[in-house]
């Protein structure tokens, strides 16, 4: 069972994952957070929290945006640690 450091560590790590490349994408089609909420039908709050990786995040707005940019979501777990990060025991 994994502690609740773990946890944390792994939902941090989820999170900075998914900031990244929603940050990327955005800079890519060089459009501003305010015109995305527009375009995309998600309040700017949201992505703001999506985007700085605060909150929780929300399936059903990573499925419009990734409708936005015309790419699909591919969910893959896999091996610890992806990039050198461990999780604290």
């Amino acid at each position: 069972m994994l502690s609740k450091e773990q946890r944390r560590a792994a939902l941090k790590l989820t999170r900075r994952e998914t900031r990244k490349l929603l940050w990327e994408l955005r800079q890519s089609h060089d459009i501003s957070l305010e015109d995305l909420s527009v375009l995309s039908c998600i309040p700017e709050w949201q992505l703001d929290y999506l985007i700085c990786g605060r909150g929780q995040i929300n399936g059903g707005y990573l499925a419009q945006l990734a409708a936005f940019y015309d790419k699909r979501i591919k969910i893959e777990l896999i091996d610890y640690p992806p990039t050198g990060d461990k999780l604290k025991a």
